[in-house]
């Protein structure tokens, strides 16, 4: 027996207990490994003995063994260095890191890495997991048994949640059969479940995923089921069934892929005969990215429907549109691309496909099949100071149209540029480009076209910068916002002129932009003005971040004037652009144009997003084109009293003075569960073919475990 000391022993501790739980069908195994770094063990106690019989250790009277970050507290410990016994019994508290096991008594085998714990709690930080057991057993590797235990990711010593269940067998990466499993509010059983047999995988698990439950007044009641089906590592499925009240059920299968680092994608098929449209009506989507060898690659985004009034009713289902996006869309394009990248060139192919979605026929509708372009980045030219790049396409216009269009267009554009300092200061980049378009039709029509046309443009740019820097403490409350170190405001002054010839350009086709070419004679000057700060993140100084730019821009013709509402005018719009990125609080883009004769906006759009450290949110966008759009969308979110958010968002055109939706909920956050509604109401379309629509959800999710409808993206943004 010896006094309370320090005693370093070379022993490797290693301790491992994992327990995993039913998760409304599917559950996670967690695996705690304590003690597992190299090094002695450090053991402190009022009385430390060894029994040279048994080939014990004894330690007595606030016992702490230490190696690492691992940590175990216990009354009394026993450690058999023979058998590779360990037993602490008497406030065992035991802790890696964050995570924390106590229990009234522990029995381990460092070397088999089994063992017994005897009314035990255990929390897992990472996920919030707090874990209770009568007795938990480590059979062997990935095999647990447990008995009389409990799971909730509920902070509170009575949580609002819990899983029960009398016994449990778990095999890692295997199943786990329970049984007497009680799923308890407060402590109000809800559900039982006598057996059952749940898949424990680390990786993703085939099962049922959770309904989402709505209704609307276009549908009627709504029940949205899905399966979630692992065919191998590289391949997932979800096959949906979707009860849309009057219109019927709605089938729909997801398949995505991931073949190694080279090929990936998703492909989507949706499915209707539709009560309400009195036919069948179905959907495709497929995106695809694949690399070939000698680093080609090849992408692709198919998008097909079955008519074109398929979108106004089921705009959920087009890929990376929200829903009200989707109402305004006018075509559908489907493209296969591909090509390579090398330093100095670039080469892409592409085939587009559009879909016209305001006609009910599509073979007038023009097509890019294909459309080849090979590009050279700005680059020196023999190792001169005079610089070079290139623009080059082949495109094949066509359509199915009785007087079938088949269109061959060559066009040819390089470049030539000098920059260069005059008095290292003023920047001065002459530039002379020439364009050489070539057009041919197919030999068999009536009439083949066979026309060329040639130009140049010449453009001088000159411009200056200059700028201030600022240490951190100019702007206090600002730079401690964001953590920076020092400021930089540059002013960037720009003059510019351009001249391209007039050429004749009656008798050519028009599709772009490439096939006008209009006469210009003209110089440009503007202001830019930028924020630039240096954030420290870490202690450690990281790039310059522009925070906020502003440019301002206007232009002067000297040849033929421009021409706006049928008036002739020398000065153009007067145009500015705007953007603050004070992420995460405050987001603005500003872009405008301005005519100057009448002083009146020929354009202006902004969005405003601001939010502040409560989560409070609030997101402003106004577009406007004179005579064309005029709409304002307006969505917020503000927490009330602590756990209570109020959300809500109007979308309204100001042009025809109509609402085009609102929104309005509400989500209680609780420290382990979240409850929320949202009513949404869409208006009638001003060309009457989208009717009015009302849909009412109701939405919970537990922590850590998921939950049942979907959250609004507005309580996201």
């Amino acid at each position: 027996m010896m006094p309370r000391r320090l005693l370093a022993l070379s022993v490797l501790l290693f301790v491992s207990f994992g327990m995993g739980f039913l998760r409304f069908g599917w559950a996670k195994v967690v695996d705690v490994k304590v003690g597992k770094e190299e090094g002695p063990i450090e053991i402190e106690a009022e009385e430390l003995s060894y029994d040279r019989a048994q080939q014990t250790y004894y330690g007595h009277g606030s016992v702490v063994i230490t190696r690492g970050d691992f940590n175990l507290q216990a009354d009394h410990v026993l450690f058999r260095p023979e058998t590779n016994e360990l037993q602490a019994w008497g406030n065992v508290l035991m802790s890696e890191g964050e995570d924390v096991l106590e229990c009234e008594r522990l029995e381990v085998n460092v070397e088999t890495r089994t063992g017994k714990v005897f009314r035990a709690k255990l929390f897992l930080k990472d996920n919030n997991y707090h874990i209770a057991a009568e007795e938990a057993e480590k059979l062997g590797e990935n095999e647990y048994r447990i008995r009389e235990g409990s799971f909730t990711t509920c902070d509170a010593r009575k949580p609002p949640w819990r899983f029960t269940a009398q016994n449990l067998y778990v095999r890692v990466d295997g199943e786990g059969i329970v049984h007497r499993a009680r799923f308890y509010l407060a402590d109000i059983p809800v559900f039982y479940f006598p057996w059952a047999s749940v898949p424990l995988r680390k990786e993703r698990q085939t099962g049922f995923l959770m309904p989402q439950v709505g209704l609307s007044s276009k549908y009627g009641p709504e029940v949205k089921t899905g399966f979630y089906w692992v065919m191998t590592k590289e391949m997932d499925s979800t096959f949906y069934l979707d009860y849309l009240g009057d219109r019927g059920f709605k089938e729909g299968l997801e398949y995505r892929y991931a073949l190694g680092r080279e090929t990936d994608g998703e492909a989507r098929v949706y499915f209707i005969d539709d009560r309400v449209f009195e036919g069948k009506r179905y959907a495709f989507f497929l995106q695809n990215r694949q690399e070939l060898p000698y680093d080609f690659y090849l992408k692709g985004n198919v998008n097909y429907v079955s008519e074109w009034t398929y979108l106004r009713d089921f705009e959920d289902d087009l890929p990376e549109q929200s829903s009200i996006d989707a109402r305004t869309v006018r075509q559908l394009r489907s493209v296969l691309f591909g090509g390579k990248n090398w330093d100095s060139f670039t080469l892409l192919a592409e085939g587009d496909f559009f879909r016209d979605m305001a006609v009910k026929s599509n073979d007038e509708t023009v097509q890019l099949l294909p459309r080849v372009g090979f590009y050279g980045h700005p680059q020196s030219l023999w190792k001169t100071p005079i610089y070079a790049d290139l623009t080059s396409s082949y495109t094949y216009f066509t359509n199915k149209d009785e007087n079938r269009l088949g269109l061959h267009r060559w066009d040819l554009f390089p470049r030539f540029f000098y920059p260069t300092r005059f008095f290292d200061v003023l920047k001065f980049e002459p530039s002379l480009g020439f364009r050489e378009t070539y057009y041919r039709s197919d030999d068999d029509r009536d009439k083949p076209l066979k026309k060329g046309r040639e130009t140049l443009e010449a453009t001088a740019t000159l411009s200056t910068e200059f700028y201030r820097v600022y240490d951190g403490t100019a702007i206090r409350w600002l730079s401690d916002l964001f953590n920076v170190t020092r400021w930089m405001h540059t002013v960037e002054p720009t003059l510019e002129y351009r001249y391209r010839p007039r050429v004749d350009e009656d008798e050519l086709p028009l599709f772009d932009d490439i096939d006008r070419q209009p006469f210009a004679h003209e110089i440009t000057y503007g202001l830019t003005q930028r924020m630039i700060g240096k954030p420290q993140k870490e202690k450690i100084e990281s790039g310059p971040y522009e925070y906020a730019m502003l440019r301002v821009y206007q232009s002067y013709s000297l040849g033929d004037p421009y021409v706006r509402e049928g008036k002739k005018r020398d000065f153009s719009s007067v145009f500015g652009e705007m953007t603050w990125r004070f992420n995460p609080y405050l987001f603005v883009r500003w872009i405008a144009a301005l005519d100057p004769y009448r002083m009146g906006l020929d354009e202006w759009n902004t969005l405003i997003r601001a939010k502040d450290r409560r989560n409070d949110a609030l997101q402003i966008e106004y577009r406007y084109t004179k005579d064309q759009i005029q709409t304002i969308n307006v969505h917020t979110r503000i927490k009330t009293v602590e756990p209570l958010y109020l959300y809500g968002g109007i979308r309204y055109n100001l042009q025809f003075h109509t609402r085009v939706e609102n929104i309005v909920g509400a989500e209680y956050q609780a420290q382990c569960w979240a409850l929320g509604f949202n009513l949404e109401d869409k208006n009638r379309s001003p060309d009457g073919l989208q009717r009015k629509e009302v849909r009412f959800q109701l939405y919970f999710n537990l922590l850590g475990l998921g939950g049942l409808g979907q959250k609004p993206k507005l309580m996201s943004f």
